[in-house]
């Protein structure tokens, strides 16, 4: 029987960040790729309509860790999307490079020994249950929650997709008004 991984998106242990050693500059303030991921880095960051502090508060993030994607970016903002279809601006100190993922559907996922639907399985995750993201092959990503660690399908993993998960909205709509992606 395997064990059950609960923790709607509780705490995590520290991730290997996967980088490469010949970065490419990139026509952005960061000079790094737009969309990219990254992860909360407190557990009180607030999301806000524009990117400065007198921008309106349009809700607060409670959970460190819990990954986004970066769709736009100034010299001290980024503009973010989250696994709710969430966009808002945080402030560039508000967010780190490690990445995360967090279990999408309403079903358990399988953790497995190895990256194959074939494999034991070592645990499960919970929906909505977040953990850190080691690597990702073949379709499937090595996850960790705790001190339990497998691999997981890709496609049922938010954070974990290649390229965009969210559409950057066009220039004329007011965050904090219904975008069609929640």
């Amino acid at each position: 029987m395997a064990l059950s991984l609960g923790m709607v998106c509780g705490g995590v242990a520290p991730a290997a960040q996967a980088g490469s050693a010949e970065e490419e500059s990139f026509n952005t303030p960061s000079k790094q790729p737009v969309p990219r991921w990254a992860s909360l880095r407190s557990n009180e960051v607030y999301a806000r309509s524009g990117p400065t502090k007198e921008n309106k508060v349009l809700w607060t993030y409670r959970q460190k860790n819990l990954p986004v994607q970066i769709i736009s970016e100034t010299r001290e903002w980024r503009m973010i999307c989250d696994p709710d279809g969430g966009i808002a601006w945080v402030s560039r100190s508000m967010l780190k490079s490690q990445r995360s993922v967090v279990s999408m559907g309403t079903q358990k996922i399988d953790l497995l020994s190895a990256a194959k639907p074939t494999a034991k399985v070592k645990a499960r995750l919970n929906p909505r249950a977040l953990a850190t993201l080691d690597k990702c092959k073949k379709g499937y990503c090595k996850v960790s929650v705790g001190n339990v660690d497998g691999w997981a399908p890709q496609d049922r993993l938010w954070g974990a997709q290649e390229g965009a998960a969210c559409k950057r909205p066009d220039p004329f709509t007011r965050l904090g008004t219904p975008l069609g992606v929640r």
